[in-house]
């Protein structure tokens, strides 16, 4: 099962001097894009005060595909690739409501005990709600994009 965000359009203030979304606000968009994903899990100010629990971004990678403008709707898919006892690794795409990908977003989400703060397991509760999206979404056809390494192209001799 495919988990996508509401719409979002573009504003104003996100536009840069280039005319197109700012780099900036791509994280933005894919951080608001997997919160309704988070809510589900259970993570939220009610989890936060309850637990003092949270959960941090320890790694997050943005690839840049096509330019998106002033105005533009998007939505933002969700990808549970793997789930660890502390951690989970997640992938998401950035896709114009036209359907056209705009840039694609690697995650690695810590599971925070703020009175370290460090890194701490998941409760059981979490943790079979992690282990339930990342099932169903198990037949999904692979990301292609997951893992590559960076650095430049090598071009012809």
């Amino acid at each position: 099962m495919e988990l996508i965000s509401p719409e979002m359009t573009l504003r104003p203030e996100w536009i840069d001097h280039n005319g197109h979304l700012n780099m900036a606000f791509y994280g933005v968009l894919f951080d608001t894009g997997c919160s309704f994903v988070f809510r589900q899990i259970g993570f939220g100010p009610k989890y936060r005060e309850a637990t003092r629990h949270t959960t941090f971004a320890g790694e997050f990678r943005v690839r840049y595909i096509r330019e998106l403008k002033l105005e533009d709707k998007v939505r933002v898919s969700f990808r549970m690739l793997e789930v660890g006892p502390k951690a989970f690794h997640y992938a998401q795409e950035l896709r114009h409501v036209d359907g056209w990908l705009a840039a694609t977003g690697e995650n690695i989400s810590l599971h925070i005990d703020k009175s370290g703060p460090r890194v701490a397991p998941y409760p059981p509760e979490i943790m079979d709600k992690l282990l339930a999206i990342h099932e169903s979404q198990k037949d999904l056809p692979p990301l292609d994009w997951v893992g590559r390494p960076m650095g430049l192209r090598k071009e012809p001799a």
